[in-house]
Formats: structure tokens, sequence, C-alpha cells
């Protein structure tokens, strides 16, 4: 186990004046431009409230939207924002949500970040970057990307030879524990109790969600990404 960072999204160590300046320059509410594209996936966060990552027309950055189901049935458009490139893709969300947080995972210049908004109206809350002692990362095509709880979010990080998972505290940014796995494939994950639990090349490890110490996995468990 790794010990706990505590830096929150504005930690200095993690949003440095170079990525704040780059947030505020890319992550903002969507006033008219750029335009939105084709829908890249659709999360249901309730019955009544879901996440949509939308395609940028003619670019290639992403749209985050929160939708809700007004009374009469109608969907309702709360808010729209621009972000980097999305980490993940439909099947393998990489966004990741509390009651008042919204994470959204992304690659920008070849490297992990997760960006945040405030659920309420989509407000800067800042960035994280992930594994920044390792190399470039690529996209998972096949692998999982973020799993959440709605406390935390579980970052699955993918580069050439190494993987990663790194838990982030949802409401407040702090990066509280990672751990360094082998490089190979992860073929599934998911949550048993109380534990987050990764499986590669056929066998699974698991790690408690509250400080990342590994424990035994038992039986396989069907609570899969």
């Amino acid at each position: 186990m790794v010990a706990r960072r505590r830096l929150g999204w504005l930690g200095p160590a993690i949003v440095g004046l170079g990525v704040a300046v780059a947030i505020a320059g890319v992550w903002i509410v969507v006033t008219g431009r750029p335009k939105a594209g084709d829908v890249i996936d659709t999360i249901e966060v309730d019955p009544r409230t879901s996440i949509v990552v939308r395609a940028e027309d003619g670019g290639d950055r992403n749209f985050v939207e929160l939708h809700e189901r007004s009374p009469a049935n109608e969907d309702v458009l709360l808010w729209q924002a621009l972000v980097p490139p999305y980490a993940g893709r439909r099947g393998a969300p990489g966004i990741a949500w509390s009651d008042k947080t919204v994470s959204v995972r992304v690659i920008r210049d070849g490297r992990a970040e997760v960006f945040a908004l405030t659920r309420h109206d989509a407000a800067k809350l800042g960035g994280f970057k992930l594994a920044p002692g390792k190399g470039p990362v690529v996209k998972q095509t096949s692998e999982p990307v973020t799993l959440c709880d709605q406390v935390r979010s579980y970052e699955l990080v993918a580069g050439v030879g190494w993987r990663q998972l790194v838990v982030i505290d949802l409401a407040t940014g702090e990066g509280l524990w990672k751990q360094d796995l082998p490089g190979d494939l992860i073929e599934d994950a998911g949550f048993d109790n109380g534990a987050v639990w990764v499986r590669q090349r056929g066998a699974r490890r698991a790690f408690r969600v509250i400080d990342g110490s590994e424990v035994s996995t038992g039986p396989q468990s069907s609570k899969s990404l």
C-alpha cells in the first residue's frame, strides 16, 4: 500500500499554474460554441438523472452533459461542459460522481488526468494528474477505465509495460491511495465486500477501499464493472 497523498483538487503539487491556465482555457460551460456532436456514451446516475458524453463536432475534445427527467417525463439538459479528449468509451466509462461532484477522465499531452466539476452547475473544481511518475498512457480500448462508488473514483491507468490503480476522494479531490499493478491487460474490475478488485491473466487481486491494503479475494465475484 502507498501512503495517502493529502492533496485536494487544487493541491499545488497536482494543479500547478500551467494546469490551472489550461483548465481555464479548455473547460468551460458552453454558451454556443464549439458544437457538440454524436453521443459517445450515456451513464445512468439514478432513474431521473444521466451523464451524457458527446464528441466535439469537427474537433477532438468532448462534451459532458448532465440530463434530468422532468415530472412531465421530458429530458432536460441542466448543463454542458467542454473537456479535453475523453479517456472512456461506451461500456467502460471514464466518469465518476457523488452528490456534489462529477469527475471526468481525460488524456492530455499523452498523460492521464481527472477533471472535476460541481454537479450543481459544472463550475470547475480543479484537476488531478494520474501516475505522474510513469510514462505516457495508452487509451484503453478493452480495459475498464473508471469505477465509482459515489464516494471515491477508482482510476485504472494503463501504459506500455505498466498499470496503476489510483483512488481519489470525490468530495475533496484528495489522492487516497494507489497500487502499482503488473503491466498485463486488466481483464475486469469491480467491488466486493468493501474491496475493489482487479483481474489480470485470470488472477484477481483485491484492495480495501478505505486504505488500499490487499486482502484475500475469496470466491470470484459477479459484481464487475
